[in-house]
């Protein structure tokens, strides 16, 4: 079952905005997985959000690790699927995040005005790789075909 595009994961919210909640991006070009603010569009690389963002002036919004483009269409929120099969989530855990699930309004589009906001910690069950267990990005899988 496909997502839908406005379905965001989020961990928290925004340190540097104070009020966007931090969604799971899934880069198009290297598959990697950030934190995007939902609402200022600063960009954290890893769970670690003590770190300083990542600010872009470029209106494209370019990948950390690739400079593609976060809200251009072969990027999305990540799945569930996509979040697990990363070290991400345990990297989260470790600092203290929970997994929320809620309605995203950038940069897929604004959600239908009836949407809910950002709601509770999920209480799906999590398949996650082991600590220390290394994931590639070209072990995650891709929309295509599914």
């Amino acid at each position: 079952m496909a997502t839908p595009p406005n379905r965001m994961y989020y961990a928290g919210f925004c340190r540097s905005c104070g009020t966007g909640p931090l969604g799971l991006r899934r880069c198009g070009g290297c598959e990697a997985i950030v934190l995007l603010c939902d609402e200022c569009d600063a960009v954290w690389t890893s769970a670690d959000t003590s770190a300083p963002p990542v600010l872009s002036e470029d209106p494209s919004l370019p990948c950390p690790h690739c400079t593609a483009s976060l809200i251009g269409p072969s990027s999305a929120w990540a799945t569930r699927e996509q979040i697990d099969r990363t070290p991400w989530l345990v990297q989260a855990e470790q600092q203290g995040m929970k997994l929320n699930a809620g309605e995203a309004f950038a940069p897929d589009g604004p959600a239908a005005p009836d949407a809910e906001p950002p709601g509770e910690p999920t209480d799906e069950p999590v398949d996650r790789p082991a600590a220390g267990d290394t994931v590639l990005p070209t072990d995650l899988p891709t929309d295509a075909g599914g």
